[in-house]
C-alpha cells in the first residue's frame, strides 16, 4: 500500500475556532481527528496527526509539519478536519487536484442520508488560487477539508467518520469488510448495539442469538440489510407517478434525497428505499430490457424472479421487480 494519510485537527490552543453549543470547535476536530487516525491505524494504514494535543499551531508551521511528515507527493492525502454549525458536510478539493476522492466520499455520505457540498473554492475572482492556504501551498498531496456539521450526538458524527475511512481504505485499494465486528473484551451487546446504530433485539436478530452473551473474538453481523434502487427518471414522470410505482410516500422520498421541492427531470437519479418487492405494469411499447433498465437491474433476473419462458412482455403484464 502506497499510499499516507495525514490527519489535521484544524485549530488548536490559542485558536479555538468557532464556539459550538459552548464547546470550542479545537476540541471537537481533535476528538474526531483521534477516532479517524484509531480506525487508520487498525487498518494498519500509514498515519500520522498533524497535532494530538491542544496546541497552538501558525498557520506556515502547520503546513511545513504536513510537507515534512512524508513528503510533498501524490500518494500522501492530508484529511483537514473542521466543524461548522451547517446542517451538510462540506467537502474541498483543491483546483488542480482530482476531484474523485471526495466525489466518492460525497456519494457515500449520501447513500447514507447525509446532506454534502464538494468543490473547489477559488481565491475571489482568481481562477488559478485556491482559496485554502493549506491546498495553494501543497503541490502534489491530495488535501481535502472537511467541515462536519455540528450535532449534538457524537455518535453520529463518528458514523461520518467512519464512512469517510472506509471510502478512503477503499480508493487506497483495501477491502473493506462493514458487515463485521470482531468482538473486544469488555465488549456487551448493548454498546456494540449503540456502536453501529442498532438496538439490542436488532442485533440479536441479524445473528440468531438468544441470549445476550457475546464472546471476544467473535465475529458478529452488524449491517442490516437494506437494499436501494437507483431509478432513472423517465421522459414525462414526476415524482407523484414515481412514488405510486414504488408503493412509497411523496414526503418520505422527498426526504430520503433531500429533496427540497417535487420538481424531478428526465435521466435525473431518485434513491428509493427497497423494502418489498415492487410491481411494475407493462406499459404499451416497453421491453423487458427497458424496465430493467429503469430499475437497475438485469433482464435474467427479471426473467428469473417472474419465471418467464423468454424475453417477451405484453401492454398490462404485471412483473416483479
Amino acid at each position: 500500500m502506497d499510499y499516507k494519510i495525514i490527519i489535521d485537527a484544524s485549530h488548536g490552543g490559542d485558536d479555538t475556532g468557532c464556539l459550538l453549543s459552548n464547546i470550542p470547535e479545537k476540541n471537537i476536530t481533535l476528538e474526531l481527528s483521534k477516532y479517524m487516525y484509531q480506525k487508520l491505524e487498525a487498518l494498519n494504514v500509514p498515519v500520522m496527526l498533524v497535532r494530538d494535543k491542544d496546541d497552538t499551531i501558525f498557520p506556515s508551521d502547520r503546513i511545513k509539519k504536513i510537507t515534512e511528515m512524508y513528503g510533498d507527493h501524490k500518494f500522501v492525502i492530508v484529511i483537514s478536519n473542521h466543524v461548522y454549525l451547517n446542517k451538510e458536510y462540506e467537502i474541498v478539493y483543491g483546483i488542480k487536484q482530482s476531484s474523485q476522492l471526495s466525489n466518492r466520499i460525497a456519494s457515500n455520505l449520501m447513500y447514507h442520508h447525509e446532506q454534502v457540498i464538494c468543490h473547489s473554492k477559488r481565491l475571489g475572482s482568481n481562477a488559478h488560487l485556491d482559496y485554502y492556504l493549506m491546498h495553494r501551498n501543497t503541490a502534489n498531496m491530495q488535501v481535502l477539508r472537511i467541515s462536519y456539521p455540528f450535532v449534538q450526538n457524537r455518535g453520529d458524527l463518528d458514523k461520518g467518520v467512519d464512512t469517510i475511512v472506509d471510502t478512503i481504505y477503499e480508493y487506497i485499494g483495501g477491502k473493506v469488510e462493514n458487515d463485521w465486528y470482531q468482538v473486544s473484551k469488555g465488549d456487551t451487546m448493548w454498546n456494540v448495539a449503540k456502536k453501529f446504530h442498532l438496538s439490542v433485539d436488532e442485533l440479536k436478530v441479524l445473528n440468531g442469538f438468544t441470549d445476550n452473551l457475546l464472546r471476544t473474538g467473535d465475529k458478529i453481523k452488524t449491517k442490516k440489510e437494506e437494499k436501494v434502487i437507483q431509478y432513472v427518471v423517465g421522459k414525462g414522470e414526476n415524482l407523484y407517478q414515481i412514488c405510486q410505482k414504488f408503493h412509497i410516500d411523496l414526503k418520505e422520498l422527498m426526504e430520503y434525497n433531500h429533496k427540497k421541492s417535487n420538481l424531478v427531470q428526465m435521466g435525473d437519479m431518485i434513491q428509493i428505499p427497497n423494502r418489498n418487492s415492487v410491481e411494475h405494469s407493462v406499459r404499451k411499447g416497453e421491453n423487458l430490457y427497458q424496465i430493467a433498465s429503469a430499475y437497475r437491474t438485469d433482464v435474467k433476473e427479471l426473467i428469473k424472479k417472474n419465471h418467464l419462458q423468454n424475453k417477451q412482455v405484453q401492454t398490462g403484464d404485471i412483473i416483479t421487480i
